[in-house]
């Protein structure tokens, strides 16, 4: 399976300590860029997830709704599924009834509990847990499965065990542990340590729950591989058309833009490791 992550729009609401966003530009995609990144992959593959994510994507939600619809008329005898990465602030019962009917997967970005508003505050500097936590309760009520991802920084690793204690309580079951990836100089006073996680990790690994991490892991011992860049399956396209190996790399191995390059030149990045390589690569400008 191919997989393309699609950058909807550079725009969001929360204003993340370690934000990803290599500029501020308020950019949403337009179709006909998603458009030439569908076409482009479906000729490779007959079966594509796509991920739209952001900024926060729900922000530009009637794009998702164009996508889905195009893929449904244009490509009916292929497998495509669909995943949305949001910090689950705008979720409503409209958008989650759109959410259910277009069989969209969703991902909840959340840090923790009182950490996360530390962590991942509105840009006027409000808390914006409680409006995440009723996101999740609303997924629950209307019975849509979901999973949720946790960046891990030093601030919030004390508490992880605890969070998850409390997501399970929740009744979620799947849960990724994504260590902070340094893009500018001021993350690194960020970041975790990494034996103190791997303990954290041994520790929850006989809990009831899908753990993305653990599971990968124990993994790599057969098949070696780490993440789609393994396969050279991965496309990601920012609002611009600008291809990159994977999100964390934007700004980094531009691979050429998916509305001007000639697409027979277009290779996708592959690389051989048992790592996140875009992590080690950051770690390493620094």
């Amino acid at each position: 399976m191919k997989y393309l992550i699609l950058k909807i729009t550079n725009r969001c609401n929360l204003n993340c300590v370690y934000c990803y966003a290599i500029n501020k530009n308020n950019r949403d995609m337009d179709f006909e860029t998603a458009k030439n990144a569908i076409d482009y992959i479906l000729k490779m593959d007959d079966k594509l997830k796509i991920q739209f994510t952001g900024g926060e994507p729900l922000l530009n939600f009637d794009l998702i709704k164009k996508i889905i619809d195009y893929c449904n008329e244009n490509y009916s005898n292929k497998y495509i599924s669909y995943a949305i990465q949001t910090n689950g602030t705008l979720l409503n019962e409209k958008i989650i009834k759109k959410i259910k009917n277009l069989n969209i997967k969703i991902g909840i970005s959340i840090d923790g509990l009182e950490v996360n508003d530390k962590l991942r505050p509105y840009k006027n500097k409000n808390p914006s847990t409680i409006d995440t936590l009723k996101g999740i309760y609303l997924l629950k009520e209307y019975n849509i499965p979901f999973g949720v991802t946790i960046v891990v920084t030093n601030k919030n690793l004390p508490y992880i065990k605890e969070f998850v204690e409390y997501l399970m309580a929740l009744g979620i079951k799947s849960i990724s542990f994504d260590l902070l990836k340094p893009k500018r100089k001021e993350h690194l006073k960020l970041l975790p340590d990494k034996d103190e996680f791997n303990k954290i990790l041994n520790e929850l690994k006989n809990y009831p729950i899908y753990i993305k991490n653990i599971v990968r892991n124990e993994k790599l011992k057969y098949y070696k591989k780490y993440c789609f860049l393994n396969t050279g399956d991965l496309l990601f396209v920012n609002e611009y058309g600008d291809i990159f190996p994977c999100p964390t790399l934007e700004g980094y191995f531009y691979i050429g833009n998916i509305n001007k390059s000639n697409k027979k030149n277009l290779k996708l990045f592959k690389v051989d490791c048992s790592y996140c390589f875009a992590r080690k690569y950051l770690m390493n400008q620094f």
